[in-house]
C-alpha cells in the first residue's frame, strides 16, 4: 500500500470517486491520476508518487480480468482466438477509449510543459491512466472491486464475437471503433411503433462522426440493422 501523506489529503472530500469506486484510500486515488510531468514540477510537496508502478500492476490486473472473462464467455474458442479478442481490448486505442470516456485525463495532475505540449489529448497517457486507475482499486478494494470496474467500463466490449466465426454487424462496428480509439458504439432506442403482436423498434446507433438509425422486431434486431448502416456509412 502507499503511504499517506498529510499534503495529499488537505482540502480534500471525504469521498474520492472514479468509475463508480468510492476509495477508502483517497491518496491511491491520486497516485493513480498524477502523471511524473506533475511530480518533476512539484518537488517541493512530499510524498508525491506518479503513476506508473500503479501502471505496472494494473496492466497485469485487467489482462488477468479480460482472460477469465472471455475464457468464460466462449467455452468453444481456442487459444489463438482468445488471444486475439484479449489483444483487441487490452490494446492501447481500446483502454484510451474507456479511459476518455471515464474522463480520466480530464481529471489527471499534469506537468504545465505536459498540459501546453497536448498531452491530455495523447491515446498512450489515457491508456496508462486506465491501467493505472485498475491497480489503484485493486491495492484499495481487492481484486472483486478491480473486475467489477473493469466489467462495467469495457462493458459491451466484452461481448465481441470470437474470431474466425460469423460477426454480426455489431461485433464488426465495436472491434472497427476500439481499433480506431473511438469511444464504443451507443445503440438508443428512438421509437416504437406498432401493435403489441408486432411492435417495431426503431433505434439509433452513434459511433464517431456516424448517426445512423434501423429498425426491427426487437431491440437487438433494430440495433444489427443500425450497426449495419453504419458500417455502410463508415465505408466497411
Amino acid at each position: 500500500m502507499v503511504p499517506a501523506s498529510p499534503q495529499f489529503w488537505k482540502g480534500r472530500s471525504s469521498d474520492t470517486e472514479i468509475a463508480g469506486y468510492v476509495f477508502r484510500d483517497e491518496r491511491l486515488a491520486d497516485v493513480a491520476l498524477t502523471h511524473g510531468s506533475y511530480l518533476h514540477e512539484h518537488r517541493e510537496e512530499p510524498g508525491l508518487e506518479d503513476f506508473e508502478r500503479l501502471e505496472f500492476l494494473g496492466d497485469a490486473v485487467v489482462d488477468l480480468i479480460v482472460a477469465e472473462e472471455l475464457y468464460t464467455m466462449h467455452p468453444t474458442a481456442g487459444e489463438g482466438d482468445l488471444t486475439h479478442l484479449r489483444a483487441a481490448l487490452v490494446s492501447r486505442n481500446a483502454m484510451a477509449a474507456f479511459a476518455t470516456t471515464l474522463g480520466l485525463p480530464e481529471r489527471a495532475r499534469l506537468g504545465r510543459g505536459e498540459m501546453d505540449s497536448g498531452g491530455r489529448g495523447r491515446p498512450g497517457l489515457a491508456a496508462r491512466l486506465y491501467e493505472s486507475l485498475v491497480g489503484a482499486i485493486y491495492l484499495d478494494g481487492g481484486l472483486a472491486a478491480a473486475r467489477a470496474v473493469v466489467l462495467r467500463t469495457m462493458g459491451d466490449a466484452l461481448t465481441v464475437g470470437v474470431a474466425g466465426r460469423v460477426k454480426s454487424a455489431k461485433s464488426v462496428l465495436q472491434e472497427w471503433a476500439l481499433a480506431k480509439g473511438h469511444a464504443l458504439p451507443d445503440y438508443s432506442v428512438v421509437g416504437t411503433s406498432g401493435p403489441d403482436d408486432r411492435r417495431l423498434y426503431e433505434v439509433e446507433a452513434r459511433v464517431a462522426t456516424s448517426l445512423t438509425r434501423g429498425s426491427g422486431a426487437s431491440k437487438r434486431e433494430a440495433e444489427e440493422a443500425a450497426a449495419r448502416l453504419a458500417l455502410a456509412a463508415l465505408g466497411l
